[in-house]
């Protein structure tokens, strides 16, 4: 089993929390939010782990852009 945990510290955790909720189970603390990918094989996990981290990475250039 493979398991991947992310721990993001951001006072958008709560915005960049719900680009993932229909993905992963998040927990959120204040500024902080993480979350652990578990998959049986490695080559799942990278593809799992890469399709998160874009959702991240696009919400976050969405947020740039609506604050801007």
């Amino acid at each position: 089993m493979w398991s991947v945990r992310l721990k993001v510290d951001s006072p958008r955790a709560k915005s960049l929390a719900s680009s993932l909720a229909s993905e992963e189970d998040v927990e959120l603390h204040g500024h902080s939010l993480t979350f652990t990918l578990t998959e049986p094989r490695a080559k799942d996990a990278r593809a799992m782990w890469n399709t998160r981290m874009r959702s991240l990475i696009v919400s976050n250039k969405i947020i740039d852009v609506i604050e801007s």
